[in-house]
Order: C-alpha cells, then sequence, then structure tokens
C-alpha cells in the first residue's frame, strides 16, 4: 500500500462534511461507528455505513451515516453486507443511512440497483449538499465546549448523480461540468414560496408531512436551493404567514 504524504501542505481539514461539491465514491463498506468524547468516553455506538469520498481535488472525506443499533444489525466480516442479529427484518427510516439512500434515488439512482452489498456503489460519482441531520431524542452526542453553541450537525448527500458506478470515466467531467453548472442556475423568485408550495401540494394528500420529505421532493426536482430552505428559520415564517405549523419536523394545517 503507498503511504500517506505529512507534508503540512497535503493535510486536509479534520472533520470537515464535503458539501456543495462533486464527490467521488472510493469505498463504501458497514461498520462499527464510536461516538467518542473528547476525554476517550465513548457514548455509543452504532452500525453504521462508512464512505470515504474524494473530491476533485483529491482530498478524501470519511464520512459514517448511522444505519441501526449494532444489537439488531452487525457489519460482516468484509464490511460489504449488514447481518442480522436474532429476528430483525429491516433497516429503520430514521437513520441517517436512509437519508443519504433516499437522497441517492431522489438523485436518479435506480433503486432496483441498490443491493445488499454496498461495495457496488464504489465508483460512484455525484454532486453533494449539505443538509441538517434531524434531531433525535435519546441518542447521546458529545457535549459543546463551555461557552459555546452547538453547530447544527449536517449530511453530506447527492442532488445530481454525475456517473453511475457502472459506467465508464468517459464523459464523466464533461457531464460533471454540465450537471454542476445547470444546478447553479435557477429561476428568479421567491425560493421560500417555492419550498412553501411544495409543502402545501404535499399537504393535499396527507394531514402532515415532515420538513425531510419536503426536502426530499425539492432534492428529486433539481432544486437542491429548496431543500436548504428547508431547515432555515424563514420558512417556518413563511409556513406560519400560509397557514401552516412547524412543531418539530412535522408540518401540518393550522
Amino acid at each position: 500500500m503507498p503511504g500517506v504524504s505529512i507534508r503540512p501542505s497535503d493535510f486536509v481539514a479534520g472533520g470537515a462534511v464535503p458539501v456543495d461539491r462533486n464527490l467521488l465514491w472510493k469505498e463504501c463498506r458497514f461498520a462499527l461507528f464510536d461516538y467518542t468524547r473528547k476525554t476517550g468516553e465513548v457514548v455509543a455506538t452504532t452500525c453504521a455505513a462508512r464512505i470515504t469520498f474524494q473530491d476533485d481535488d483529491g482530498n478524501e472525506y470519511v464520512q459514517h451515516y448511522s444505519a441501526s443499533d449494532p444489537e439488531r444489525f452487525q457489519p460482516s466480516a468484509d464490511g460489504k453486507t449488514l447481518e442480522a442479529v436474532g429476528s430483525a427484518a429491516a433497516l429503520s427510516q430514521s437513520s441517517n443511512f436512509y437519508i443519504l439512500l433516499n437522497a441517492l434515488v431522489s438523485a436518479g439512482f435506480p433503486e432496483d440497483k441498490l443491493e445488499e452489498d454496498i461495495s457496488t456503489l464504489d465508483g460512484l460519482y455525484a454532486h453533494h449538499i449539505g443538509v441538517p441531520e434531524p434531531k433525535r431524542s435519546g441518542l447521546a452526542r458529545q457535549a459543546p465546549a463551555e461557552g459555546t453553541v452547538e453547530r447544527e450537525r449536517v449530511i453530506s448527500v447527492p442532488d445530481n448523480i454525475l456517473k453511475l458506478p457502472w459506467e465508464g470515466k468517459k464523459g464523466a467531467k464533461a457531464a460533471a461540468k454540465g450537471k454542476t453548472a445547470a444546478s447553479g442556475t435557477q429561476p428568479s423568485g421567491d425560493v421560500v414560496a417555492e419550498a412553501v408550495a411544495i409543502a402545501t401540494a404535499l399537504l393535499e394528500d396527507s394531514d402532515s408531512v415532515t420538513r425531510q420529505q419536503v426536502a426530499t421532493k425539492a432534492i428529486r426536482d433539481k432544486r437542491p436551493d429548496l431543500a436548504k430552505i428547508v431547515y432555515q428559520d424563514e420558512f417556518q415564517v413563511a409556513l406560519l404567514a400560509g397557514g401552516m405549523s412547524l412543531d418539530g419536523e412535522d408540518i401540518t394545517q393550522s
């Protein structure tokens, strides 16, 4: 295996979440991941999808997407699949791994091509945006340092697929250039109002929807700007003005 450069100029910022850039999915595996305090104390362990991304400048980022309680599912010996523990049968929609895959499908990945073997996603090339991680009660997290405010946690998810894993490299750079440029060209208008319009349309078929559902619809419509607005204060204000209410993640008609 080649060595890793120890030149300071080659280092990247630790813990950075790669968003608003094109990313190659270099290696996708399942692994156990420990949530650890700065003191070294492990406060929780999850079974996660560990994905190594590489951006167009050659920087690598390892991201863990929580998938399941280790008491329900465990990674296989090679990390390519998940193995059920006991009677567990399916993964939960409340995980970050679900948010990642849901965004992947919304970006255009054919769902029937998703297999049990996560390594089949090696080689995927996509443009990524950041969406806030849903707040979950009972999940142990490292407390912010004294005198600081806890930052909103962001998940890196794809909004444009530039090359599918089974496609060749030919034309990938051209596709990336074209699709990235297209994603940055948005029609004029009030993006907050457009996001509220999505929520209103979804509520026509349901008593309530979640912000994630609104963001997913925006990503499916190739509107990452709307997906980001859904998690900002301006969106909640606009919902109230439009006769709707927001309780945590749930949007309902007032």
